[in-house]
């Protein structure tokens, strides 16, 4: 009774293919996604402080699909803090969070949602614009920029609205990314 209730909540936050993974295929896949997530971390332009050209969404959307909710969560939230030390940042707790969620929300939606690709991409993308760009990480870059100097509703305007450029890129490419990769013969297919 018991396994079947461990298998039924592992079932829930990892995907059927990754969870048939030994152990050590498990932690290598995990570490080699985050690696490629600190990477893409480190190579983002900052054009401002607020305002960051970066692939990381679709590292997230990628590590959620093939991984699930808390595969891709971890996978994030380990790049973003790996990455923030290697680029001589200090870790911003409530940024690592909101970047985690951006593996969460298509790790949740992918597996489990059962309309076609594009509009699982199109969902997982405007949550993650919503929650994570505008909410959760602009609340989080608010603190640690622009605290104080002007008001949170007008950098969230101002700064913030146009990163959901780049999260609408990042989704575009991801389509992409996910076909190249399912015809490619990789183990884990998001479709």
């Amino acid at each position: 009774m018991f396994s079947m209730r461990k298998g039924a909540f592992f079932t829930g936050i990892f995907t059927k293919e990754f969870m048939a993974l030994s152990v050590a295929k498990k932690v290598s896949y995990l570490a080699i996604m985050t690696a490629i997530a600190v990477t893409v971390n480190a190579v983002s332009i900052d054009i401002t402080p607020a305002f960051k050209l970066s692939f990381t969404a679709t590292v997230g959307f990628l590590a959620g699909g093939m991984f699930g909710p808390l595969g891709g969560f971890l996978v994030m939230f380990l790049g973003d803090l790996i990455g923030c030390l290697i680029n001589g940042y200090a870790p911003n707790l409530i940024i690592g969070i909101g970047t985690g969620m951006v593996g969460l929300i298509p790790g949740i939606i992918v597996p489990n949602c059962k309309f076609h690709l594009m509009g699982r991409i199109v969902l997982s993308f405007l949550l993650c614009c919503v929650v994570c760009t505008m909410g959760i990480n602009a609340y989080g870059t608010y603190l640690f920029v622009s605290g104080g100097y002007v008001s949170y509703w007008s950098f969230l305007l101002i700064s913030r609205l146009p990163q959901c450029g780049v999260t609408l890129a990042n989704g575009i490419i991801s389509f992409f990314v996910v076909k190249f990769l399912n015809h490619s013969g990789i183990r884990f297919k998001i479709s």
